[in-house]
């Protein structure tokens, strides 16, 4: 059969070339396909490829109109720099596809208004603690839109909506006591959020490394921190003078992963050997892929992206009306080729 115009195919032209209901055909173009209604694997392929043939494409505002879902999944990120945010955005892809769904990223801060005026499955927010107003932006989206939230959030319980609760203050403190331990001077690599109330400063993990700091007797604590420009680039280059300077840490604990891959390329291009040099630890999960001198050492939370993504896809994929989930995420210590000693001693 020849392939229609565009704009001229209807879900019903695709049910009849699949010999299927309308419904069948309604359940597994909108993201239902897990659903019972939707069939058999073969009936599946059969409208999926009719689908196909005749260049049907469904119209997602409608389609969430009459449904209530969007058939996708929406991870607001903040950012495109982090490896972190990638390697997640990889697994949920992977994941969600196995449901028909799709995934989008929002790299910058405005998910509120975004998902005020968007249809969604299920939505991620990850920035939530540190915008103004984060907390109540959530809980307005919740009562006013049918996307399944989950809130990255260390501050927030669940009410209509999911909590993944992971701090890594008690993370910091203990890099702080592991480095400390064979160091007179501990330092921080942070980026410059001015764009963030109150900072990197007012940042929980900026004040969680002051107060170890100051814990040991340290300080004064701004005189540790080694502010960059954001993004693995300009925090490489900054890395990459710090290491040739008069002021060359041989201690640092990175605020993110991809900051640590960035200060790992920075020390290897400055001739520095690690970690008898120099020894550093990331505070979040480092993905093997954007690894290039070998595994970093850091504080993270075991498997999870896969964690992670088994939550929104789930949220995503069963729509029931349900209370939200508390979700804790534990943190613990990573060795790799950037610090000496392999195992936990803090």
């Amino acid at each position: 059969m020849a392939r229609a115009s565009r704009g001229t195919v209807t879900l019903a032209d695709v049910a009849r070339v699949a010999g299927v209901s309308l419904a069948t055909a309604s359940f597994v173009l909108s993201g239902r396909a897990g659903a019972r209604s939707a069939g058999s694997e073969e009936t599946k392929a059969k409208v999926r490829a009719a689908a196909a043939e005749l260049g049907y494409v469904p119209n997602r505002h409608a389609q969430a109109m009459r449904t209530g879902r969007g058939g996708g999944i929406v991870l607001a990120l903040g950012t495109l720099d982090d490896p972190w945010g990638v390697q997640l955005a990889t697994q949920v892809r992977e994941d969600a596809l196995a449901h028909d769904l799709s995934t989008l990223i929002l790299a910058d801060e405005r998910w509120y208004e975004y998902l005020m005026g968007a249809s969604a499955d299920a939505a991620l927010v990850t920035s939530i603690d540190f915008v103004d107003d984060g907390p109540e932006r959530v809980r307005r989206l919740a009562a006013s839109t049918q996307t399944g939230l989950i809130a990255f959030s260390a501050r927030m319980e669940p009410e209509r909506f999911d909590v993944v609760r992971s701090t890594p203050v008690p993370a910091i403190g203990r890099a702080y006591e592991r480095l400390r331990a064979r160091h007179r001077r501990v330092r921080l690599l942070a980026p410059e959020l001015g764009r963030r109330p109150g900072g990197t400063l007012e940042h929980p993990r900026t004040r969680a490394f002051l107060d170890a700091a100051q814990a040991h007797g340290d300080g004064p604590g701004e005189d540790l921190l080694h502010l960059v420009p954001e993004g693995s680039r300009d925090t490489y280059l900054a890395g990459l003078e710090w290491m040739s300077g008069p002021d060359r840490p041989e201690a640092v604990i990175c605020f993110t992963g991809y900051q640590a891959v960035a200060l790992q390329l920075a020390a290897e291009r400055a001739g520095l050997r690690i970690p008898e040099d120099l020894e550093f630890v990331a505070i979040g999960d480092v993905p093997a892929a954007s690894e290039f001198f070998g595994p970093i050492s850091y504080y993270g939370v075991d498997d999870v992206f896969a964690r992670l993504s088994r939550i929104i896809v789930g949220r995503a994929a069963d729509r029931e009306d349900r209370p939200g989930a508390l979700h804790t995420f534990d943190w613990e210590f990573f060795p790799g080729t950037t610090t000496r000693d392999p195992e936990e001693s803090a």
